[in-house]
């Protein structure tokens, strides 16, 4: 069935809508480099590493819980990173761990670690290790 003018006019407008809507994830997130982790362990205050590939649905599913809430002010004076499981393998192997991993750290210390949890509470606990 072929659509009206009116119809595809309205469904390519809601596209660019949809996109202004999303929270900015991207964009509160670093991708993590050694040296991003090293300057944001150094400053003292807490980071958070997340282990993520796009393919993975555990991964997508804590990126929506960590794109709310790396918006809340409790969360506001926090270094969140990304490791691209796919094209940082390195990485991947020296934090020993799999895809979909959340990790906190209170400066260098690491204060807590989750992998496949895809609730808010699983993902805030981890995130609250590290006050």
């Amino acid at each position: 069935m072929p659509l009206s003018r009116r119809t595809f006019a309205l469904a390519s407008l809601s596209v660019p809508l949809a996109l202004a809507a999303t929270p900015a994830f991207a964009a509160a997130f670093q991708p993590y480099t050694p040296a991003a982790f090293a300057a944001a362990t150094k400053a003292g205050g807490p980071v958070f590493v997340h282990v993520y590939a796009p393919w993975c649905l555990q991964c997508r599913a804590q990126e929506g819980i960590l794109s709310r809430l790396v918006n809340d002010p409790k969360y506001a004076k926090a270094t969140f990173l990304r490791v691209a499981y796919d094209e940082q393998k390195d990485v991947v192997a020296k934090l020993g761990v799999p895809r979909s991993t959340l990790i906190a750290y209170d400066g260098s210390k690491e204060t807590g670690r989750m992998s496949w949890g895809v609730t808010e509470a699983d993902v805030v606990k981890v995130l609250d290790s590290a006050y």
